[in-house]
């Protein structure tokens, strides 16, 4: 094909694995690691994954450091660290021909043959020596680390100290000299250096390292939540907790309660009272909070319902990353009750739906349900801080097409709608309106008055179980729906790539900056693909997503889960004839996994045996 291709390279791109046994401070190396790396003027990406028992099994943290933004976690290594055999054995074939491979000689054993750069490291013994412990292990393999990368000494220890300074002076003294005995160790090896980091600039002020579950509960302080309530599960928890340390400064309440239904009733009942609440989850939560969800449709009120998926059936994967709860958020209700699902394609994209969810359920009162995944949920990475001179508070009466999705240079704040002097002289909580939505009242509001009941009712909130009302008040609840879908498909296109490319791809959530990567590398090669990414699911774009399957030959279905839930519903309502790609192994799918399905596509015309790929 012609045209100018996409360049991809980049002067420094750095992908680099602490992996080792859970319980040892693997996760700790990897996040002190990031830290210091996110301090210079590279942007960092992080992946982590960890076993579900309190210690032991495999674990393994995983930071790209580049001098651009980055996408996704990579693909092949550059440096691997491992602390056990089973640790190498897991990863070993990640690390790319000619990377560095740091290996605990006390502990590791690595097979002849191997085409990369050995670099023994007696971990065990270095540890006993500077600590009189085995436990400092992760600190020793930091400092060596360190000096392979040439970050400032200072820094680390800065970190160190930090991270460790509530266990006392005895346990940040121990850790500063397992440091600085690896770092010594590397030294005196005279490894060759792989990244001089050392002599950058410290990264300019307008960048911050922050987790997906720290982007949300940000997102939802700026959109003005006060009220959350949760049941701690995996890999949700850090939201509350987040919420938990911060509500105090503006006058917040955090409620944990002792299980899903009760805590998604909390947030109902929040939100009746008129305050803007947040219930996060994982899968097995959402499954428990079904028949909530389906009475804060009924009685229509704004909610907004986090679910941080993982590997499932059951308690499943609980700690590693997987994208199988999609036909639970769209189609997991008993009758029929609107809701809306987005999806967030990254850490920084979760602060910014965050408050679209917000300003979603409030201009609309239904719950919305944000779909992420562990992937983003754990991840660390360096994004931009938002302008907050420019977060503008719309009146609820603003039109929709008035209010601008929030992005980094403008973030619009809705409120909901609330009846004036006149509509209370005969107040209708339920009043059939053009697009359904009907002022709500706030508890002793004098008129405001109302029923909220899970039974079908009148517009004054009275229970009323004839067919004629039950099929007057479901019109006006799914009157909504097709606004809000009126409403998406005006919104700005979500589609990258060349527009005569006649290969497509289509993913959601975290999926976005791997497939991202892959249509980079695939034009480099001569293959070029559209990308399509929308954050909303349900409802759906239709208009868009039309436009964007026609003239292609070939369509792509990027997902991490294995029946291929969103190749499903896109096939069901648009016909299309799609080759499905899957990933489902509880780590995230990568850029060059993505691009060796393209070349396959790009290769094979009229064969469709290959349709899971």
């Amino acid at each position: 094909m012609a045209g100018r291709k996409k360049t991809f390279s980049s002067e420094v791109d750095f992908i680099v694995r602490i992996a080792g046994e859970g319980g040892e401070g693997i996760i700790s190396c990897g996040e002190l690691f990031a830290r210091a790396a996110a301090r210079t003027e590279y942007h960092v990406f992080t992946f982590i994954t960890y076993p579900a028992e309190v210690r032991g099994g495999f674990a393994m943290a995983q930071i790209r450091v580049r001098d651009w933004t980055i996408y996704s976690l990579g693909s092949k290594l550059d440096c691997l660290i491992v602390l056990d055999q089973q640790a190498l054995s897991n990863t070993l074939e990640d690390l790319k021909n000619g990377g560095s491979l740091v290996y605990d000689s006390d502990a590791v054993k690595v097979p002849s043959g191997l085409e990369a750069t050995l670099l023994p490291l007696p971990l065990t013994r270095i540890s006993k020596e500077a600590t009189g412990r085995t436990l400092g292990r992760n600190i020793v393999a930091l400092g060596a680390l360190g000096y392979l990368v040439e970050i400032e000494k200072a820094v680390l220890k800065r970190l160190i100290r930090d991270r460790f300074k509530a266990k006392g002076e005895s346990v940040v003294g121990k850790n500063v000299a397992a440091f600085e005995a690896g770092y010594k160790y590397a030294t005196e090896q005279k490894w060759k250096q792989i990244l001089l980091m050392a002599d950058l600039k410290p990264k300019e002020s307008q960048y911050m390292l922050l987790s997906g579950n720290e982007a949300i509960a940000l997102g939802a302080l700026v959109a003005g939540c006060r009220f959350t309530a949760s049941y701690p599960i995996t890999p949700a928890t850090p939201i509350f907790e987040t919420l938990t340390r911060l509500f105090p400064l503006v006058q917040g309440k955090a409620l944990q309660m002792e299980d899903e239904i009760a805590a998604v009733s909390a947030g109902i009942g929040a939100s009746f009272a008129g305050e803007k609440s947040i219930v996060p989850t994982s899968g097995p939560g959402l499954q428990l909070m079904t028949e909530q969800l389906n009475l804060a449709s009924m009685i229509e009120l704004p909610l907004v319902v986090v679910d941080v998926q993982r590997g499932g059936p059951s308690t499943g994967l609980p700690t590693k990353t997987e994208q199988s709860d999609l036909n639970l958020a769209i189609y997991g209700t008993a009758g029929e009750s609107p809701r809306i699902v987005l999806a967030p394609t990254s850490v920084e994209d979760s602060f910014y739906q965050t408050i679209r969810a917000f300003n979603l359920a409030e201009r609309y009162q239904l719950p919305v349900i944000l779909l992420i995944d562990q992937s983003i949920g754990l991840r660390k990475a360096t994004v931009r801080m938002p302008d907050f001179s420019h977060i503008i508070k719309l009146d609820s009466k603003v039109a929709r097409t008035k209010v601008k999705i929030p992005q980094p240079d403008f973030i619009n704040l809705i409120d909901r709608a609330v009846p004036s002097v006149k509509e209370l002289e005969d107040y209708k909580r339920y009043r059939v309106t053009s697009d359904g939505v009907s002022p709500i009242a706030r508890p002793g509001t004098s008129g405001g008055q109302y029923l909220a009941t899970g039974l079908e009712h009148t517009e004054t909130g009275k229970p009323d179980y004839t067919g004629g009302n039950h099929l007057r008040m479901s019109r006006k609840r799914f009157q909504k729906m097709e606004v809000i879908a009126r409403s998406f498909d005006a919104n700005p296109i979500e589609i990258w790539g060349r527009s005569d490319a006649k290969i497509g791809i289509i993913g959601w959530g975290s999926t976005q900056g791997a497939i991202r990567e892959a249509r980079y590398l695939a034009e480099e090669k001569g293959i070029y693909v559209r990308h399509m990414h929308p954050h909303t699911l349900a409802p759906m774009p239709y208009r868009q997503i039309s436009n964007f399957l026609v003239r292609l030959e070939h369509l792509i279905i990027v997902e991490e889960n294995y029946t291929g839930q969103f190749a499903h519903h896109i096939k069901a309502h648009f016909g299309a004839k799609a080759i499905e790609l899957h990933k489902c192994e509880g780590i995230p799918i990568t850029p060059e996994e993505i691009l060796r399905g393209i070349e396959k596509v790009a290769g094979i015309i009229d064969d469709y045996s290959i349709a899971k790929l």
